[in-house]
């Protein structure tokens, strides 16, 4: 028996990379998964290996910048399973470059994928949460939520406004049973990176699967228990004191 057995949980950018491999996480839980990412192809594969592992799994074409696909979602969710237990919100974007050649359409991207999107998310679960009496959202950050990066102001400013975002729905769901923490990975070996990484041995690593497992734990914490902020990195990353 799993830990998360009879639980319902929903993941955003579940078609691959740290989305799909907390998805899978929470299914080898027991957890049944509603997936959403505009990817249908990748989302398909990720249900198909969720089914697998033996939980119900409805699979859900989104694209998370528009707000009447998410309210879609959240009702779909409902009307399948009749509840929402977990809400992982990790779909994310980066743009960047020297601040004063930043555009305005890149700005605008970023800050609708990484902060106004977990917001919509997080509005549409409370409300089912808070009538439920109980919940968990699990909002995955950044590092560069902690120490910024040079060229990456849209990025680092919405990781920094997730962090907020994280304490005020913890605070606000205090006494609805709804417990709100934010996950901030360092360097992890996705799909993007394989393709782009020319040495990706001279960089420190760690892999979806050890970093999934960082955001089941704290998806498996007991009701009266919440995990704020988890920062889990490869031990020789740069972090403390990098510029």
């Amino acid at each position: 028996m799993g830990q998360l057995d009879g639980k319902v949980a929903l993941v955003t950018g579940a078609s691959r990379g740290i989305g799909k491999g907390i998805a899978l996480g929470l299914a080898g839980e027991g957890a049944n998964l509603v997936l959403a990412s505009r990817n249908v192809d990748g989302l398909q594969e990720t249900k198909v290996d969720a089914v697998a592992m033996g939980v119900q799994v409805e699979a859900v074409p989104t694209d998370i910048c528009r707000e009447e696909q998410i309210e879609a979602l959240f009702s779909i969710t409902i009307e399948r399973f009749n509840r929402l237990d977990i809400l992982v919100n990790n779909a994310g974007a980066f743009d960047g470059g020297p601040i004063d050649e930043i555009s305005t359409e890149a700005w605008d991207k970023v800050v609708s994928i990484n902060l106004r999107a977990p917001f919509l998310c997080t509005r549409a679960a409370f409300r089912i949460m808070k009538r439920q009496g109980e919940g968990r959202i699990i909002n995955v950050g950044s590092i560069s939520a902690q120490r910024v990066r040079p060229g990456s102001a849209p990025y680092c400013s919405t990781k920094f406004g997730l962090v907020g975002l994280t304490h005020c729905t913890a605070l606000d769901g205090r006494k609805y049973g709804i417990n709100c923490g934010c996950l901030h990975p360092g360097n992890t070996l996705v799909e993007r990176r394989i393709a782009s990484a020319k040495n990706i041995d001279d960089e420190p690593m760690m892999s979806v699967k050890e970093l999934a497992a960082a955001a089941v734990y704290m998806a498996c914490q007991p009701p009266h228990v919440n995990i704020l902020e988890l920062i889990q990195l490869p031990r020789e990353q740069l972090y403390i004191g990098r510029g």
